[in-house]
């Protein structure tokens, strides 16, 4: 029995040092709950620093998306203005074509000297200088028309230099911000890394936890079981003293018996036939109680279901616990006052998703289901169905 409980234990230290070698193999119950407490307290710092990196990064997201509509904004009137100089180019050519056209038509007809007799042929002064000044007014109307669109010519090409300026400071706007953000992403990547370890190293000081419970109490037990062995046995030692001191006083007596009378033979009674005392047979310790796996069953609600999508632009890539939509679609937004976040769930009609979002109107026994595509969210509409909490 006693090579039974020694075993048992040795196979708990076995288990200890395979499962746990990272740990020293004579820590305590309190050393233990030491690193918990510490990696737990460092859990939480890392997750307000992630919470942090999360908003930065939505921020930075957000300015890239301005930057890029300011860009095809600002092409879209890079164009129209280059479109406009061709137009404004091709107008003055036409008007100088048309001028040169005219005075070459003048010089052939000789129509300058025309323009002096119309002139000469005036009536009085008055007429004179009324045709004068009409010739004027023509010649200067031409003039101004050209002037005017060589003006405009050159507006629009100093409006142009200015929007293709634009246009190349927000492009080096936009790739800082790009930049900036991959560094966001990285550090996001990094803190989520540091979480998933420190949710190893917890599972397995917890494993360390069980394994020396088990093993105090396998040695509380063995300690237990030897003080009731050693009991037992001192209790089975006085009572066959007990009863080889009974046994020698009855074989004294009938020896004095037969010595007082020698006429009656009686057989004498040798010790031997005497019955002799056996120890009492040890009863067998008890095997230690094994204990039993804890099973839990999954909490049901009957929910209002809603969907909602990354793709929308209202919305950004990452949720309240920094899980990127993009590469893990199968999230819902909970009401973390009715089920925690982090917690796996199954929804009727949605399949197992992780409660890793929340919501300013998901609140009480509401839940919000993500899709990839705008088109899916509108196919799930709103609805009632099951949730099942599976941990």
């Amino acid at each position: 029995m006693k090579k039974q409980m020694f075993g048992f234990v040795a196979t708990l230290l076995l288990g200890a040092n395979i499962l746990l070698p990272v740990f020293a193999q004579a820590e305590s119950l309190s050393d233990l709950d030491k690193k918990e407490s510490a990696i737990v307290r460092q859990s939480d710092k890392i997750s307000g620093e992630l919470q942090l990196a999360l908003n930065d990064v939505n921020e930075k997201y957000q300015e890239v998306n301005d930057i890029r509509i300011k860009i095809s904004q600002n092409e879209a009137t890079l164009k129209k203005t280059k479109a406009n100089i061709i137009e404004t180019e091709q107008k003055i050519e036409q008007r100088k074509a048309v001028i040169a056209e005219r005075m070459k038509t003048a010089q052939v007809n000789n129509r300058t000297d025309r323009s002096i007799e119309a002139l000469l042929e005036a009536k009085d002064l008055g007429e004179f200088l009324n045709r004068a000044f009409a010739m004027s007014v023509i010649q200067n109307a031409e003039k101004t028309k050209v002037a005017s669109l060589g003006e405009a010519k050159d507006q629009l090409t100093e409006l142009k230099a200015t929007q293709e300026k634009t246009q190349n400071q927000l492009k080096k706007d936009s790739q800082k911000l790009e930049a900036e953000t991959a560094k966001l992403d990285n550090k996001m990547a990094n803190l989520k890394q540091e979480l998933a370890d420190n949710k190893t190293n917890l599972a397995k000081i917890s494993q360390a936890k069980e394994v020396e419970t088990a093993r105090q109490a396998a040695e509380k037990a063995q300690k237990a079981q030897a003080a009731k062995e050693a009991a037992e046995k001192e209790a089975a030692e006085k009572e066959a003293i007990k009863k080889a001191a009974e046994t020698k006083k009855a074989s004294q007596a009938v020896k004095a018996q037969a010595s007082s009378q020698p006429a009656k033979t009686t057989p004498s009674v040798s010790s031997s036939q005497q019955p002799v005392a056996s120890t009492s047979e040890q009863p067998e310790p008890a095997k230690p109680a094994v204990p039993s796996t804890p099973t839990t069953s999954g909490r049901t609600l009957q929910m209002e279901s809603t969907a909602y999508s990354c793709a929308e632009s209202v919305n950004t890539y990452f949720t309240a616990m920094g899980i990127d939509l993009r590469q893990n679609p199968q999230v819902v937004a909970v009401d973390p006052s009715v089920i925690p976040l982090g917690s796996m769930v199954e929804v009727s009609g949605y399949g197992i998703a992780i409660a890793g979002d929340t919501g300013g109107a998901i609140k009480g026994n509401i839940i919000d289901c993500h899709f990839s595509t705008v088109e899916e969210c509108i196919q799930w509409g709103r609805r009632s169905v099951t949730v099942t909490v599976i941990s």
